[in-house]
């Protein structure tokens, strides 16, 4: 199945989002940490969707790991992302994959060899251990390939359900939600939902937001990285650009400034 890169498909009406999830159960999730009935912005916000692909279209970020769905290089790529922005690792990625081209060469290195490559990012020791233990996993457990599996995929030292949802989603294309802080401050200001703390830890947030996307995997993909992207660039925490926001028209903050 191919992919239209880097985003997914962004182009889409209001009508074909509606049919492709399930309002009444968006509701119900959303009910239980909302006040009032939250079906009428449920709907506000499927109507909005089309612009927010619009947005990601048109203003989206564009990295390179955004135009593969090469297992490895996605695996390892969200290692490297772990507690550090996204263009230090743009500005070591293609040097990252040409010395480190597969989970084998990876293992084959000393850790001051895969340090030296990655040390630019902060937390080098650590990382160096995770992407060792990843690496060691896809050879020694998966005959050098990145497994299609959750659990399989966290058993590297600090690689968590982000990294490896993310590589489900982007690497195999599985509509499998991903919740991080972007995506849970967006939904949380548009819906008036009530985040617990630790979202990323609690089923009830993953079931929320798997409402939210569709099992289409090119739209799963884009309404992802929408969210991402607009959590890092627009819906910013403490000072949100709402007058520049796609989502303007529906959101429950917006409208108690």
């Amino acid at each position: 199945m191919g992919i239209d890169f880097p985003y997914g498909k962004t182009e889409i009406t209001a009508q074909e989002y509606e049919a492709l999830v399930d309002a009444g159960e968006i509701a119900d999730h959303l009910a239980e940490r909302t006040t009032g009935d939250p079906t009428p912005r449920v709907h506000s916000f499927i109507d909005t969707l089309p612009h927010l692909l619009d947005w990601l279209d048109s203003s989206g970020r564009d990295y390179p790991w955004r135009h593969t769905t090469d297992p490895w290089r996605v695996y390892a790529t969200e290692i490297l992302l772990q507690r550090t922005r996204a263009d230090a690792v743009a500005d070591i990625y293609e040097d990252f994959f040409e010395r480190f081209p597969s989970p084998q060469a990876l293992v084959e290195a000393t850790d001051e060899t895969i340090y030296t490559q990655i040390r630019s990012l902060g937390f080098g020791n650590q990382r160096t251990r995770s992407l060792k233990e990843a690496a060691n996993l896809c050879v020694n457990q998966y005959d050098g390939a990145v497994p299609a599996d959750l659990d399989a995929l966290q058993q590297p030292w600090r690689v968590g359900p982000y990294s490896a949802r993310a590589c489900l989603l982007f690497a195999f294309n599985q509509p499998i939600a991903l919740v991080d802080s972007n995506i849970v401050r967006i939904i949380g200001r548009v819906f008036g939902y009530q985040m617990p703390s630790q979202p990323h830890k609690k089923d009830s947030i993953y079931e929320l937001v798997d409402t939210l996307i569709p099992d289409t995997p090119d739209l799963a993909r884009s309404i992802t990285f929408a969210l991402l992207d607009l959590g890092a660039l627009i819906c910013t925490e403490p000072s949100p650009k709402c007058d520049e926001c796609p989502l303007h028209s529906c959101c429950l903050f917006v409208e108690s400034q």
